[in-house]
């Protein structure tokens, strides 16, 4: 079977304007999602702060081992229900906490 349909990009190709508005659209969404994205991680690391605060005054640990493992648990599942590879989302989560503990860190050294 064979295709007059030339690759998008091709040198020399053309791109039928109803594909690129099409693309261009979708794009738009994926750049919206994007900023969703980083609003939401900017709203929870500014709840894991409070979190940081909170130890340190208590002089807990930055750690919560316990914490992490559920953390773990309950993203896996919310990955499969959205349709997303558990091991991307795992990921993702464990540079978060990462991250979080960083951060703790630096706040009680503040504390100090």
């Amino acid at each position: 079977m064979t295709s007059s349909a030339q690759p998008i990009g091709e040198e020399g190709g053309s791109m039928n304007e109803t594909i690129a508005a099409e693309l261009t659209a979708l794009r738009g969404q994926i750049d919206a999602v994007d900023e969703q994205l980083m609003v939401l991680l900017g709203r929870r690391f500014r709840l894991t702060d409070q979190v940081g605060e909170l130890k340190a005054r208590y002089r807990l640990d930055a750690v919560d081992p316990a914490r992490e493992h559920s953390q773990m648990e309950r993203i896996r599942a919310l990955a499969v229900a959205a349709g997303v590879a558990p091991a991307l989302a795992t990921t993702l989560l464990r540079l978060v906490i990462d991250e979080v503990v960083d951060r703790h860190h630096t706040i009680a050294n503040r504390s100090l």
